[in-house]
């Protein structure tokens, strides 16, 4: 299945945020108590943050196995908040939940979670809405200089690096009964078990991307088998 997205009109509308710590070294789970309201004069910027790491991406879809979709929690939470954006608050922070429960590995770093919903974005000639979900793992100093009592001041504070993102999905309310478009990436190990399997619970469409990736795949490693 080939799908052609377009984020030319896209805007992100509101966010469910979470601090989400790793149960094993009793780090706690932090949410948001009501959405997070994007200002009309942040969207464009934070749009353009939020989905520049999708483009060319394989596409995935929810997987269901012997059981049916509507017994998949992501799918469910998805379902939700695309029927009634009203419940962008309670499904994100299921959400949150679930990747909380799914963090109990030594390996898992915690970090920011922000769950957002998407309106507008254009899937094949069609517009339709998106749920995003971001994960950053690291925070990096930066340095700001403010004005205070007539004079100038140096500042550093702790933030999140937008090229940095370490983890993300764009679920786009698309093919629904086939499990949704998600597009989906980490940059901390590819495609790892962890996000992909065990959190969102996926598995890659066979479109023409899908199909590149895995011939270039493929192709190098039979490139390194034929090493000397």
């Amino acid at each position: 299945m080939s799908v052609k997205i377009r984020f030319n009109s896209a805007s992100v509308t509101g966010a469910v945020l979470a601090k989400v710590g790793n149960p094993q070294r009793d780090e706690p789970l932090q949410t948001s108590r009501e959405v997070f309201q994007i200002a009309e004069e942040d969207r464009e910027t934070l749009t353009g943050i939020f989905l520049k790491p999708f483009r060319n991406l394989v596409g995935h879809r929810f997987s269901h196995h012997s059981s049916s979709l509507e017994q998949h929690e992501m799918y469910k939470c998805s379902t939700a908040i695309f029927e009634s954006p009203d419940a962008l608050l309670d499904k994100g922070i299921a959400i949150a939940k679930r990747l909380y429960a799914k963090s109990n590995h030594p390996n898992i770093k915690s970090g920011d979670l922000c769950i957002a919903l998407v309106s507008n974005v254009e899937v094949d000639d069609q517009f339709v809405n998106a749920l995003c979900i971001l994960k950053s793992e690291s925070v990096v100093p930066f340095l700001s200089i403010s004005a205070r009592d007539g004079d100038l001041q140096l500042r550093t504070e702790q933030g999140i690096l937008p090229d940095k993102i370490d983890k993300g999905c764009l679920i786009l309310n698309y093919c629904p009964d086939q499990g949704y478009y998600v597009l989906t990436f980490d940059r901390t190990g590819g495609e790892s078990r962890f996000w992909v399997r065990d959190f969102l619970g996926v598995h890659a469409v066979p479109d023409a991307a899908y199909l590149t990736s895995a011939y270039t795949g493929l192709a190098t490693s039979f490139l390194e088998q034929e090493k000397p």
